[in-house]
């Protein structure tokens, strides 16, 4: 099972569980830094309790106490950190588990994704049931934007600020943003969407690498 963070929201939170198991944890927040924060917990004989914390600009290639792998235990090695691009592409390999986490850097901003089998997904503790994670549940159903009514808000925004002075002369249309898109995501699907919003609402480009990558990380 793959996990893509896609946020059609209309609130920004300071911080939001991902996603909480029997076994790992996942922190963000969403702010103009945004941070990730992953606890790996102690398993068994297997591996020590582990945090990884990353933030713009500071993407490190080891846990927060320095180590790189699951500390002094028998089976220490079945978790560990593998730096790709330094400051730009890590990969948290926790094979006791199944799972790959991929974190990477574009531009300013933070992406991450998690590969891991179903029956761990499915270890969601009881007691936490009622949390909100993001990645199994998505946004509260009165948080989310619909992407059809916001393409046309978007459009619309588009026509009455035509000609206006100080009006953003980097912004994107629908079609426009769709063509931007299809550079690296010509099939539209979850990705491709993804892209177009990010495009309509921001402006920046950079969220077109995000989401390819995003594929690509599957």
């Amino acid at each position: 099972m793959f996990f893509l963070l896609k946020l059609f929201c209309s609130k920004v939170f300071m911080s939001r569980t991902l996603i909480d198991l029997e076994y790992c944890s996942h922190l963000f927040s969403l702010s103009l830094l945004p941070q990730l924060t992953i606890i790996f917990k102690n398993f068994q004989e297997c591996v020590d309790q582990k945090m990884y914390h990353a933030e713009t600009d500071e993407l490190p290639a080891a846990f927060a106490d320095g180590s790189k792998n699951g500390g002094d235990r028998h089976g220490a090695n079945t978790l560990r950190i593998v730096e790709k691009v330094p400051g730009q592409h890590v990969e948290i390999q926790a094979r006791y588990i199944g799972t790959t986490i991929v974190v990477r850097q574009v531009g300013r901003y933070l992406t991450f994704a998690v590969r891991m089998p179903e029956e761990v997904v499915n270890s969601v503790e009881d007691q936490d049931s009622q949390d909100l994670y993001l990645c199994l549940h998505g946004c509260p159903a009165n948080q989310r934007i619909d992407f059809r009514t916001f393409r046309v808000r978007a459009t619309e925004s588009q026509v009455l600020s035509r000609g206006r002075p100080g009006a953003p002369i980097n912004g994107f249309t629908y079609q426009s943003a769709m063509a931007k898109c299809k550079e690296r995501l010509p099939v539209e699907d979850l990705y491709f969407q993804s892209c177009v919003f990010d495009l309509l609402s921001s402006g920046d480009i950079n969220f077109t690498l995000a989401a390819y990558y995003a594929f690509e990380d599957v």
